[in-house]
């Protein structure tokens, strides 16, 4: 796949979601975390598992404190876990805040 064709994939992945993205110089994609703006989304193909078919070609994907300059999750998985990575990345968003404000406390 050529990184036209894989960041062509990766748009229609995020579009499916409603995360409007644009390209970095660093080679991904970049967005808010929707429903936080605070947070920046980043992805990029991470290869595919060779014998494995094209659903599973791997994404990379990280969620970074744009205030904090810390990432707050990363993970590589296949396209099909998709939405359920940005379900997972807005509670660890939520979990990082409280944390970060010092609510976490018993």
């Amino acid at each position: 796949m050529t990184n036209l064709s894989g960041f062509q994939k990766l748009i229609a992945i995020a579009n499916e979601h409603g995360i409007s993205c644009h390209a970095a110089p660093e080679e991904c994609l970049v967005a808010s975390l929707p429903g936080d703006d605070d947070f920046l989304l980043a992805f990029t193909w991470s290869g595919a598992v060779e014998g494995e078919p094209p659903e599973h070609e791997l994404i990379a994907i990280s969620v970074q404190d744009i205030a904090k300059e810390v990432t707050v999750a990363a993970w590589q998985i296949p396209t099909y876990l998709f939405g359920n990575v940005l379900r997972q990345a807005q509670m660890l968003v939520t979990a990082h805040k409280d944390f970060m404000l010092g609510t976490n406390e018993p």
